[in-house]
């Protein structure tokens, strides 16, 4: 453990150096610093939202900060894009926040076409904010909204390379008693004269049983990697000149038991190693207890490791490390690729395997990164959240000194 410690200590040295860890509880925002010590607490900001998630610009030290008083069951009615500045002095707001139409739940940008864009989820909406040459938002943007422009249940917008197109990833919804399902789909949004339109519907079998959360492009092939949240699988298409397959050509399950679920089983979050060889994908889940405080048994909480291949880009499972922790929301890979970490959520109660009754803390738990691309627990950091969750969590960018 001390040589593990001390490669954490020795792999970067100040801000610029894209270790530091920055994580939201309720709505403080909290900025660590990943070293021998663990995540040790640098500085905070306190927002009068609860923070929901957050970007980064590539090229300037700010962070763009969604905010809202609804959360997961519940929509609210104050929503708002903060702009932090994430210098060495420490947080600032820069400007006045920016209201916003509904509850976001994904942020993300786009510095070749200076645009931040934001994904809502009920109702389903996109909002694009243009950047100016100081990576700022200025009040005012562009809404797209409607099923036949956003789908159902928009969960991530993220640009799509050599392109200037969106990739916006609707995960649908899975049938109740009281409604049917809707559908999930992958959609390939394009801003022109101030406007949006949907140039591309990804949608396998009309979209049904396909609930995408979270892509990620491969580095350097013509690949897109789409973890489907209700399926509990990670599937891969090929595309090129911005336009996606229509069917994936490679499908893997997550579960190391998928005959066996408990519910909520939910495929999450995925980090693509910078190097293009690796790709991370998070199983969550927390216990659902049949009456309040009653111990229940819970799901699998684990990362999966994927190898990709150096040719096609098909991923195939290398490794799968248990989480010792409930709900992983957000994972986060250093910039260098050698570090990851997974926040987990919630704290809370469930019976093992041996029936025995296990607490868990909300916190962190940090990884080496292997050349191989293999995980080995370094340090687990646990976080007080009181009434509150960590709810999202990314490390920062290297910024080049100015």
């Amino acid at each position: 453990m001390a040589q593990d410690a001390g490669r954490i200590a020795g792999a970067g040295h100040e801000h610029e150096q894209g270790r530091d860890l920055l994580a939201s509880v309720g709505p403080r925002l909290v900025r660590y610093r990943l070293d021998a010590a663990g995540l040790v607490e640098q500085d905070a900001l306190a927002l009068p939202l609860d923070v929901q998630y957050a970007s980064f610009h590539p090229h300037h030290p700010v962070a763009y900060v969604a905010c809202s008083n609804g959360g997961v069951a519940s929509p609210g009615d104050r929503h708002a894009l903060f702009q932090v500045s994430m210098d060495a002095e420490g947080m600032r707001l820069l400007g006045q926040p920016l209201a916003l139409p509904y509850r976001p739940l994904h942020v993300s940008v786009d510095a070749g076409r200076h645009r931040v864009a934001l994904a809502y989820n009920r109702p389903a909406a996109l909002t694009l904010h243009t950047l100016d040459s100081q990576g700022l938002a200025a009040a005012g943007h562009v809404l797209a909204e409607g099923e036949d422009l956003v789908g159902h249940f928009p969960h991530q917008v993220i640009p799509i390379p050599g392109s200037q197109d969106l990739l916006l990833t609707c995960r649908g919804d899975d049938a109740s008693t009281a409604n049917r399902e809707n559908p999930g789909s992958l959609r390939v949004l394009r801003q022109e004269r101030g406007a949006v339109a949907c140039v591309q519907a990804v949608a396998p079998e009309g979209g049904y049983g396909f609930g995408p959360r979270n892509c990620a492009f491969h580095p350097r092939k013509p690949v897109l990697y789409s973890v489907l949240e209700r399926q509990n699988r990670l599937v891969a298409f090929v595309y090129r000149d911005g336009a996606i397959a229509d069917t994936p050509s490679w499908s893997v399950g997550l579960l190391r038991q998928p005959d066996q679920p408990r519910r909520p089983q939910l495929g999450g979050a995925i980090a693509m190693h910078p190097g293009g060889r690796y790709a991370y994908v998070v199983n969550r889940a927390h216990p659902a207890p049949a009456a309040p405080g009653a111990p229940a048994r819970c799901g699998e909480n684990s990362i999966v490791v994927f190898r990709l291949d150096d040719v096609t880009g098909e991923p195939r499972v290398l490794q799968r490390v248990a989480l010792d922790g409930l709900h992983a929301r957000c994972i986060a890979l250093s910039s260098d690729g050698s570090i990851l970490v997974a926040a987990f959520r919630q704290a809370g109660r469930y019976l093992d395997d041996g029936d025995v009754v296990v607490s868990r803390s909300a916190g962190f738990a940090s990884f080496a990164v292997a050349p191989s691309g293999e995980l080995s627990l370094l340090r687990q950091d646990a976080v007080e959240t009181g009434d509150a969750s960590l709810f999202w969590a990314d490390f920062t960018p290297a910024h080049p000194a100015r």
